[in-house]
């Protein structure tokens, strides 16, 4: 029997598997726990095959502390490589320098000078320059707006009630969907350096650290892959990995996703709270484990309506806010039937990562290109995983620049639609078959539904 030390991942074999994986509660604090024992850090910064001491940089990085030190001891390849697009982290990186690693990369993923990646961000570097300067505020004016919206509409949907019940409900309907969109929007500061807009994701009752952890350096870095964060916390509910022992209950959540959509972020203000409270892998409760409460305390205050009339209403919205939120979530490109999970074979033992990052999406063509909906849906979704710092109101000048370059080097942008996404992810949940994307040009590769700006 294999043991714990000794298990490998299914797709790339040569590569160990999660230590902590299949253990619950599944957090980040125990993903980086894993990590810390098997990517060869030895208690440094691993980038590449060298390791860095950067203990005196964490108070200086640009971007923020906690980039640093909450990845004291781990590989930080891939984030290094996708996060710095103006040229200047490599030139510090000599100071820092330690020494060489004595391990190899638990990692898959190549970033070759001449490769996919390596050279797309070249060019992406270089089209920065000619962005229009203020372009971000247009984000800043959505995500502000979407906030103010939810501030008013939170304690008037209690109004709602005591005046006319299908009032009230459509009110609490379209608060929940105005809460999803201003989740949504924390997402376009949570890749970058630290502003007070991030910590909008915690109305959700989801730590902004923790998504920063399995969200931006796990799912991100290792999208689909079996370090993937975001797949392993829905399990064993929802089963996305297309393994052959996945049993007919998983499989029939294809009919039953809606369901547990709607417990999402209840499933992730429990486990906050609760990993919090018992200090669980040196997790504190913060001043920000207030912020969920701020929003059922000012819906009592303002809204007119006793305390557990307006939890109830309250619990509808988050809930509402929820479904909407993991829907846009999980139809935003990855979990379609045709991409790559582990499981699948990959085209290559190691491979680009540039060119796994579109072997695990489907671009939603409805929403490319649109401002609102990008930043509101997670749309141009394959334009940022590959640069996740770039703003969402900043990705449409760089789709020329990738489509040419996916041509340059025969990797179609596959692209689909809203509905087609909603339907490919459920066929994902059945899913047993492995892909084989070694296999160039195969099925698996000729799927487009459009053109993108056609």
């Amino acid at each position: 029997m294999t043991s714990e030390v000794d298990k490998r991942q299914t797709s790339f074999p040569n590569l160990k598997y999660p230590i902590h994986r299949d253990e619950d509660p599944k957090t980040p604090q125990q993903w980086m726990k894993g990590k810390r024992m098997q990517d060869g850090a030895e208690g440094l910064w691993r980038i590449h095959d060298s390791l860095y001491d950067f203990s005196e940089f964490v108070t200086k990085h640009p971007g923020g502390p906690l980039w640093i030190s909450s990845t004291k001891g781990t590989d930080i390849t891939e984030q290094f490589e996708t996060h710095h697009l103006k040229g200047t982290a490599e030139l510090l990186l000599p100071k820092y320098f330690t020494r060489k690693a004595t391990m190899p990369r638990n990692s898959p993923f190549t970033f070759d000078e001449h490769g996919f990646y390596k050279t797309l961000k070249s060019k992406v570097m270089e089209k920065l320059k000619d962005i229009p300067k203020d372009e971000r505020v247009k984000s800043d004016q959505v995500t502000d707006m979407l906030l103010a919206s939810f501030v008013l509409l939170s304690p008037l949907c209690c109004w709602a009630w005591t005046y006319n019940w299908i009032l009230g409900a459509s009110l609490t309907l379209l608060n929940g969907f105005v809460l999803s969109a201003v989740i949504s929007c924390s997402h376009n500061y949570l890749h970058r350096a630290d502003s007070w807009r991030m910590y909008l994701v915690n109305l959700a009752g989801i730590s902004n650290e923790d998504w920063r952890i399995f969200h931006s350096m796990s799912h991100h870095m290792h999208t689909n892959t079996i370090q993937d964060m975001e797949l392993s916390m829905f399990e064993p509910i929802l089963q996305f990995l297309p393994y052959r022992h996945k049993p007919i209950w998983a499989q029939m959540a294809a009919f039953y996703w809606p369901i547990i959509f709607m417990f999402v972020f209840v499933g992730l203000f429990v486990k906050e709270v609760g990993t919090s409270i018992t200090n669980f892998e040196g997790k504190r409760l913060t001043w920000t484990n207030v912020i969920p409460f701020t929003v059922p305390a000012w819906m009592w205050i303002a809204g007119g309506l006793p305390l557990p009339w307006a939890v109830l209403v309250w619990v509808a919205s988050f809930m509402t806010g929820s479904f909407f939120f993991t829907l846009f979530g999980l139809t935003a490109g990855h979990h379609a039937h045709i991409n790559f999970f582990d499981g699948d074979v990959p085209r290559q033992e190691y491979l680009d990562w540039g060119l796994h990052q579109l072997d695990t999406v489907v671009e939603r063509i409805d929403y490319a290109g649109n401002h609102f909906k990008s930043i509101t849906r997670f749309g141009d979704h394959a334009l940022h995983h590959l640069f996740p710092t770039l703003d969402h109101a900043e990705l449409k000048y760089f789709y020329p620049i990738l489509l040419e370059h996916c041509e340059k080097f025969d990797m179609p942008l596959r692209t689909t639609t809203f509905y087609g996404a909603l339907l490919s992810h459920a066929k994902q949940l059945i899913r047993k078959r492995p892909n084989n994307f070694a296999v160039k040009n195969g099925k698996e590769f000729d799927t487009p539904n459009g053109n993108l700006f056609s």
